[in-house]
Formats: C-alpha cells, sequence, structure tokens
C-alpha cells in the first residue's frame, strides 16, 4: 500500500516506492541536488534518514526512489502506524516540501509482515 494525500505519505514499512515531484516554479536542470529527509515525528533536527537525488535531464518532473531496505525506518512493529516528519530539499537552499502553514508532512509507516 503506497499514497500520498496532502503531501503526506503513507506505506507499509518494506516497500519500495517511487514519488514524483512537480516543479511548480519552473523546470528542474540536470544537475541539481534533490534531498529527502525523514525526520522524528516533532523535531526536524532529528535526521533519521536521508537520501540525495542528482536531477538527470531538465524536466518539470523528478523522481524520488526508495528501496525497500530504505523505507525500513526503526524497528519492526506489528500494529498501527508510526508517524515520521519529512521534507524535501532542492541544492541546499530551497524547500520544495515541508513545514508549512499546513504543519509538517508526516511519512507514516504501516507494520508488514516480517519474521523478525
Amino acid at each position: 500500500m503506497f499514497r500520498v494525500r496532502n503531501k503526506n505519505i503513507y506505506l507499509n514499512r518494506g516497500d519500495a516506492i517511487t514519488l514524483q515531484l512537480v516543479n511548480n516554479e519552473g523546470k528542474f536542470e540536470a544537475g541539481d541536488k534533490i534531498k529527502f529527509y525523514v525526520c522524528a515525528n516533532g523535531d526536524y533536527t532529528n535526521i533519521l534518514f536521508e537520501k540525495e537525488f542528482t536531477v538527470e535531464e531538465t524536466s518539470n518532473f523528478a523522481e524520488i526512489k526508495l528501496t525497500s531496505a530504505e523505507t525500513r525506518i526503526g524497528d519492526a512493529f506489528k500494529d498501527g502506524s508510526i508517524t515520521y516528519w519529512y521534507e524535501i530539499e532542492l541544492n541546499g537552499d530551497t524547500t520544495l516540501i515541508g513545514y508549512d502553514d499546513e504543519g509538517a508532512k508526516k511519512f507514516v509507516l504501516y507494520p508488514e509482515a516480517t519474521t523478525e
């Protein structure tokens, strides 16, 4: 299960996902750097995961791909969900998605089947 609603991301822990970013302000240029951060709930200073992507060709769109291993943030759990915050940054100086007037952007993990 994977969905994005109101810029909040919902998925099962261990799912590989691809997020498609749209640049409403112009184009992503070849060589642009996009960073994706997952932080502890309520604390943008506690980064639990980060990954940097390089834009390969000029386009209005860019992709953020996370592997199954990369979405296994934290320890395995068997019930409910765990909510983190996330942020997406362009070239180290522009926040594309993050805390705004509507609050933090959530990265919500649901449990996965596991033998752990």
